[in-house]
């Protein structure tokens, strides 16, 4: 029987509100990711816009249309193509069809597979909407829509299950996914710098341990603006809790193989997931 392996990288930068500049960041590490072997690469939340305010990306918000892209679906697509690889986008600012002029937007990753087609989309809903203890508040839904549905993508290597961010915090949402069959979990963030280094390590392998999965959790990282500072530490986690790449500081990848095999022996030898006895 063949291994059943897949090598993945999660991009870690620094967004800010030029697009371009950021697509062209998201062109560069793609283009590092896959000429380092990976066939996943996972783009963090607000990866081609992060603005000093929440309701300035309604003004580049996006009908997400594979027949019609706007620029940054286009973007997006063209990097899996251009590299034959699959595609994560970990959250952009979608516009409801037929709105033209929108007051709130959602919050959408996109997965394409090597052919471009997009393959797959997951709706942000958990919304961050808090006053953090540095100063600063974030009230994500007054622009926001709340998704509703939970996501899954069969691709050929493995199920994955998608997420964003603020996602992390809340457990049941991550127990319907693996009870949905995923095996690779992705996070893709933009964490506070605050709010990180106090839980984004403890969070990301404690969903790991309980769900018995990989986790690929891609950061924004550093200062975007005068308001805004991620924590970075982009990092790719095996079933076990283990730490298998981190990206810490800077603009940068982590990539590690992930063994979907020893997620099978795990999950045999400490059947967790068949022991359980609530709901």
């Amino acid at each position: 029987m063949k291994d059943r392996s897949i090598r993945v990288a999660a991009a870690q930068l620094c967004s800010t509100d030029d697009v371009d500049a950021n697509l062209a960041a998201c062109r560069d590490l793609t283009a590092r990711a896959a000429a380092d072997g990976a066939e996943l690469v996972v783009l963090p939340e607000c990866f081609a816009y992060l603005s000093r305010r929440e309701e300035q990306k309604l003004a580049i918000a996006e009908i997400i249309d594979e027949r019609d892209p706007g620029p940054v679906l286009a973007a997006t697509q063209k990097l899996a193509v251009d590299h034959g690889v699959w595609v994560i986008g970990g959250g952009m600012a979608e516009r409801k069809p037929g709105e033209t002029d929108p007051k709130k937007v959602f919050n959408t990753a996109v997965v394409f597979d090597p052919a471009g087609a997009l393959v797959a989309t997951y709706r942000k809903i958990h919304l961050f909407d808090v006053d953090i203890p540095d100063g600063a508040r974030l009230k994500e839904s007054d622009s926001t829509y709340a998704g509703a549905d939970v996501r899954v993508v069969d691709a050929p290597f493995a199920k994955l299950g998608l997420s964003i961010c603020y996602d992390l915090r809340f457990p049941e949402m991550y127990r319907q996914l693996v009870t949905a069959g995923a095996e690779i979990i992705v996070v893709p963030s933009a964490f506070t710098a605050h709010t990180g280094a106090a839980h984004w390590h403890l969070l990301l392998r404690a969903r790991a341990i309980e769900n018995q999965c990989f986790v690929v959790a891609p950061g924004q990282v550093g200062r975007h603006n005068d308001k805004r500072e991620s924590y970075g530490h982009s990092l790719v986690i095996d079933p076990w809790g283990t730490i298998l790449a981190e990206q810490a500081e800077g603009t940068g990848l982590a990539v590690a193989d992930l063994d979907l095999d020893r997620l099978a022996t795990i999950r045999r030898e400490m059947p967790c997931l068949t022991h359980r006895r609530l709901e």
